[in-house]
């Protein structure tokens, strides 16, 4: 072969790796979805209110509104439970509050990041569900609504 070709196909392979690995990152982060949330939270991020499971479609991104709320996201059991990386995490958690917060998604929202993770989930609380409602009640205060 000769190395104007090896060259060019050199260079259409790093060209296409980004977009590569944003699929192959946005697929591991689905799948770690169906694996790891999906069961309780359903395809849909629906949910079972009833039975204490929340809802995400529509109104996940308001808890990446104060950093209590963007921390809490990265502390509940299922995902503490699931043994994920820490990069993994963020990635789930990332693509759960794209995925399903719908308007609720704040504009400027940044993606978790592993350092971000690993930081939040040594910090979790004691009381889930109680922080969970603290939080709902401070949204709620802060004028933001929740379907439950």
């Amino acid at each position: 072969m000769k190395p104007a070709t090896v060259l060019f196909a050199l260079s259409l392979a790093v060209t296409a790796a980004p977009g590569a690995l944003a699929q192959d990152s946005y697929q591991r982060a689905r799948n770690d979805y169906l694996l790891h949330c999906s069961g309780c939270h359903g395809q849909d991020g629906i949910g079972n209110p009833a039975k204490g499971i929340p809802q995400f479609k529509n109104q996940i991104g308001h808890f990446t509104r104060i950093p209590e709320g963007r921390a809490f996201l990265m502390q509940v059991p299922g995902l503490l439970s699931a043994r994920l990386s820490d990069d993994r995490a963020a990635a789930v958690t990332t693509w759960i509050i794209r995925e399903f917060a719908g308007p609720s998604l704040p504009e400027g929202f940044q993606p978790y990041t592993g350092a971000e993770a690993k930081r939040f989930r040594e910090a979790r609380p004691a009381d889930v569900i109680g922080k969970r409602n603290a939080l709902y009640g401070e949204l709620l205060g802060l004028g933001y609504r929740f379907e439950q």
